[in-house]
C-alpha cells in the first residue's frame, strides 16, 4: 500500500463538519492535510515535512467503499474507502478490530514503528464508517485507517516479479567476477517459475474446494496446500538469498523493529505484512503495513520467547541473524537507544484516554485492560534487545563510523519524537 498526498474530506470527531464562508478551517482536515493539500502518507519518508496527526477518531462517515479491489498488502479484515467517486480520488485502507482497545495498540504499534525512523504508512483512528466497512449499523466502533500506497508491494508479490529480478541481476553484474554469484540469474527464474507455480496450485485447491474458507480445508486438499505452500516459501527464501545486501539489510531492520513490538506476524503466511514502497525519489524501501499481531501477546511474555519465531512464521527464512551483521545490529541499537518513556508515555495515555472515551460513548464498561506497564515493558524489552545488537557501546560508535547515515536515521525519527514531545507539553 502506497500513495502520493491528497486533500482529506472528513472531519476530526467533535469537530465542524461544514467550511466556513471563508473556506475549511484547520480543524475540518485531517492534520497532515497540509498548506498545498498533500497527504503525509509516510510521515519522514515522503519528504511533505507532514507533523504527525494526532490518534484521533477522525469522521469518516461520508466515506465509501471502493468496490472490485483489494488492497495491496491489506489483511482481508480490510476494505478500502474514499471520499469521492472519481478514479484519482485519495483512497484509504480500512482496518477492522475486535475492540477499541485492540485497535489503539496496533495505532500505538504503528507509531512505535515510526518512531525507529523506519518507513510505514501513517496511521489514524477512525469511526463512522461500519456501514461502509461491512453493512452494519455501529457508528461507535472504532477502525485504523492509513493512507492507500499504489506503488507498495507485499514482498512475497514483489519477489515474484520483475522488479527483484532486476535488482538480482544489476548485483550479479556488480560482482567482479560473472561467475561470483555462481549463476544467480538462472536460479533465481528458475524459483520464481516454481514460486508462481506453487501459487498456481494454491489457487486450484481454494478453487476445488468450492470457495471453502482456508481454515475450513481437510484431509487431502490440506495437504495439498499446505505442500504447495511450503515450496512457494522455499522458492521465495532462494530469491530473498539473492537479493542484494541493501534488501536484506533493509529486511533485518523489520525483524529486528519485530522482535521489539512482538510482531509474531511479519511475513504472515502470504507475506503480505511486510513489502516494498518506492518513495518520491524512486528509491526503494522495506515497509511494514499491519500491525495487528503487535503488542499483544508480546506483553506477556520475555524477549528470548520472540527469538527465533514460533507458530511456524517463515521469517527467519528470509532474513539473516541480525546479531551477526555488526554494522546494522549497531545502527537497529543505535535507533532503538534514541527511543525514551518521555516519547512513549503521551501516545500510549491518547490510546488509553481514547479506549475509556469510548467505553463511555457506547455505554459498556470501561476495558478491563491495564496500559499502566506498556511504559516500563517497552524499555525493559528495548534495553533487552539492544544488550543482544552490542549495547549503547556499539551504537555510538557506529554514529562515529557512519556520521552521515545516523544524522538521516535521526530526520526519519524527527516528525515522531517531535510529535511524542509536543503531546507531552501540552499535557
Amino acid at each position: 500500500m502506497d500513495v502520493n498526498a491528497y486533500p482529506f474530506r472528513g472531519h476530526a470527531a467533535g469537530s465542524p463538519a461544514s467550511p466556513t464562508a471563508a473556506g475549511p478551517t484547520r480543524a475540518g482536515l485531517l492534520p497532515e492535510a497540509g498548506p498545498l493539500g498533500t497527504f503525509g502518507a509516510v510521515t519522514g519518508h515522503d519528504g511533505s515535512g507532514t507533523p504527525l496527526p494526532p490518534i484521533g477518531p477522525y469522521d469518516f462517515s461520508t466515506a465509501r467503499r471502493v468496490h472490485e479491489v483489494l488492497p495491496a498488502g491489506a489483511p482481508s479484515a480490510a476494505v478500502r474507502l474514499s471520499f469521492e467517486a472519481h478514479a484519482q480520488a485519495p483512497q484509504y485502507v480500512v482496518t477492522a478490530f475486535p475492540s477499541a482497545g485492540h485497535a489503539t495498540r496496533a495505532w500505538l504499534a504503528s507509531r512505535l514503528f515510526g518512531a525507529l525512523g523506519l518507513a510505514t504508512p501513517t496511521a489514524v483512528l477512525v469511526r463512522g464508517c461500519s456501514l461502509a466497512f461491512d453493512g452494519t449499523q455501529a457508528p461507535e466502533r472504532i477502525y485504523l485507517a492509513t493512507t492507500y500506497l499504489p506503488v507498495y508491494r507485499p514482498l512475497g508479490e514483489w519477489l515474484e516479479g520483475e522488479a527483484a529480478l532486476r535488482a538480482i541481476d544489476a548485483a550479479d553484474g556488480a560482482q567482479s567476477s560473472p561467475s561470483a554469484r555462481g549463476g544467480g540469474g538462472d536460479a533465481c527464474e528458475r524459483a520464481r517459475d516454481g514460486a508462481r507455480a506453487a501459487g498456481r496450485q494454491m489457487a486450484q485447491v481454494l478453487a476445488q474446494s468450492g470457495g471453502a474458507p482456508l481454515h475450513a480445508l481437510a484431509g487431502a486438499p490440506a495437504q495439498a496446500y499446505a505442500d504447495a505452500t511450503r515450496t512457494r516459501d522455499e522458492m521465495r527464501g532462494v530469491l530473498c538469498a539473492w537479493l542484494p545486501e541493501v534488501y536484506r539489510c533493509a529486511l533485518e531492520r523489520q525483524y529486528v523493529a519485530a522482535l521489539w513490538l512482538g510482531n509474531r506476524n511479519l511475513f504472515h503466511a502470504v507475506m503480505e505484512n511486510v513489502g516494498v514502497w518506492r518513495d518520491k525519489n524512486d528509491l526503494p524501501y522495506m515497509m511494514t503495513v499491519d500491525f495487528r499481531a503487535c503488542l499483544d501477546a508480546g506483553f506477556q511474555g520475555a524477549l528470548s520467547d520472540l527469538m527465533p519465531y514460533r507458530l511456524g512464521e517463515p521469517s527467519t527464512a528470509f532474513v539473516k541473524n541480525p546479531t551477526g551483521v555488526r554494522a546494522l545490529a549497531a545502527e537497529m541499537a543505535f535507533r532503538l537507544g534514541r527511543i525514551s518513556a518521555h516519547h512513549i508515555a503521551p501516545w500510549v495515555d491518547d490510546a488509553q484516554d481514547l479506549v475509556r472515551a469510548t467505553s463511555v460513548a457506547a455505554k459498556v464498561a470501561a476495558a478491563a485492560e491495564d496500559w499502566s506497564g506498556i511504559v516500563p515493558h517497552l524499555l525493559a524489552r528495548r534495553d533487552r534487545l539492544v544488550t543482544r545488537l552490542g549495547g549503547a557501546w556499539a551504537a555510538q560508535a557506529w554514529t562515529q563510523l557512519y556520521p552521515t547515515r545516523a544524522r538521516a536515521i535521526e530526520a526519519h525519527q524527527a516528525p515522531f519524537l517531535r510529535s511524542a514531545a509536543a503531546e507531552r507539553d501540552r499535557v
